[in-house]
């Protein structure tokens, strides 16, 4: 008998396989959507010299783009959901859009330029990660969903995080800065072609259009305006950590090759935690799941600045990433996608990615490099972020439970 006939006399065994095809193609797109508009901050060294930028104009490249990504995403969710879908062409024109944007910064000759194209690459790149999410959450069966959701979000830190460092240092190293981002644009062009290729529409997950006035139910829920605080901190901290990082390891005298390993490795602990904790919650909770990503994620800027100079202790003290990694899906995805009916799912994700962006993800970087010029100390800046997931662990005792078998009567 073949395989194909197995999986038509069993509708439970074709819908895993298109699940896990799904969130295969989704981990791609969406690392790659973090590849390009993070990987700039591991070349920020090179840039900044080149360009005599300090270190508030390198916080305002990662700031220009988030605030850029705020409101594209949002307005194309907004279409998407009121229109009925088609995730499908506007994943495919934002990697296209975006990964072109990319391959000219190289081109870019002062910082004017060089934030013009950030915040292009931003308005192109927006609508894509709640789009995938969006397509994933819809298609997953309950009991996999914060897994499923996670699983994409790994994405991200596998490719924008893990492997970033080794590609983007590795690149400018031999051909230099500029020649970087041409080649780190191409991956894009071939996501977005493979997504074309083979990424069905499923017609159970393009709804009837929603009315205007249904997308109330997203911002009277309460677990959602919870979380879009909960977003704004985990946004804030974690880009503005992503973007000091690399800088704070080289002003700690670590030498490139070393500071790629620590990164690498930090990269990999956290992408795993994005599987780790959502599993977790899909267990236990999201609640109590959410509270203890929490903690660890203050926890990891602090061990960065406690063992900057023994990087060995600094590895292995970045195992509390295997919680502190899944926070921001908990938050930004699980709990918000959980919240409101489906058909409003990538407006609630949208709704966090764009409040979170454009407060977290501008004020984030801004203020840690303000900060750190103010006191002439990245380390300043890393305790800003180690402190404000306080917050994060406050909403988690807040939210009402969504996990399924586990919500409150």
């Amino acid at each position: 008998m073949s395989v194909t006939r197995i999986f038509r006399r069993d509708p439970a065994v074709a819908r895993a396989t298109r699940q896990n095809t799904l969130v295969a193609i989704m981990f791609f797109g969406a690392g790659i959507v973090f590849l390009d508009r993070f990987g700039i901050t591991y070349l920020f060294p090179d840039i900044g010299r080149e360009l005599a930028l300090d270190n508030q104009q390198l916080g305002s490249l990662v700031s220009v783009t988030a605030v850029a990504w705020a409101v594209s995403s949002l307005v194309f969710s907004v279409l998407s959901d009121r229109f009925g879908g088609r995730a499908k062409w506007m994943i495919v024109a934002s990697l296209v859009l975006f990964s072109c944007a990319v391959g000219l910064v190289g081109l870019a000759r002062d910082y004017p330029e060089m934030l013009l194209l950030r915040a292009f690459i931003g308005l192109a790149e927006g609508p894509a990660l709640p789009l995938i999410q969006g397509v994933v959450a819809r298609a997953s069966s309950p009991e996999r969903r914060g897994r499923n959701l996670g699983i994409v979000i790994a994405g991200t830190l596998v490719i924008g995080s893990a492997l970033a460092p080794s590609i983007m240092i590795g690149l400018a190293s031999v051909l230099g800065w500029r020649q970087a981002f041409p080649l780190v644009a191409v991956p894009g062009l071939v996501v977005a072609l493979l997504v074309a290729i083979f990424l069905r529409e499923d017609t159970t997950a393009e709804r009837t259009p929603v009315r205007l006035r249904d997308f109330r139910v997203v911002v009277a829920n309460r677990n959602v305006l919870l979380a879009l605080v909960g977003t704004v901190v985990c946004i804030g901290a974690n880009i503005g950590f992503g973007t000091f990082a690399p800088v704070f390891l080289a002003s700690n005298g670590l030498s490139p090759a070393t500071s790629t390993v620590v990164l690498t490795v930090y990269g990999g602990i956290i992408a795993l935690g994005n599987v780790v904790a959502p599993a977790v919650s899909d267990r236990f909770g999201r609640r109590p799941a959410l509270f203890i990503a929490a903690v660890c994620s203050g926890l990891v800027p602090l061990f960065f600045v406690l063992f900057a100079h023994t990087p060995g202790w600094l590895m292995v003290s970045l195992v509390v990433g295997l919680m502190a990694g899944g926070s921001l899906t908990l938050i930004t995805y699980v709990v918000p996608g959980e919240s409101v009916p489906p058909a409003l799912m990538t407006t609630a994700f949208a709704l966090q990615i764009a409040v979170g962006e454009t407060l977290g993800g501008a004020l984030g970087p801004q203020v840690g490099g303000a900060l750190a010029d103010a006191t002439h100390s990245l380390s300043t800046a890393l305790l800003l972020y180690a402190a404000a997931p306080i917050l994060l662990v406050v909403v988690s005792l807040l939210l009402r439970e969504t996990a399924p078998g586990r919500k409150a009567s």
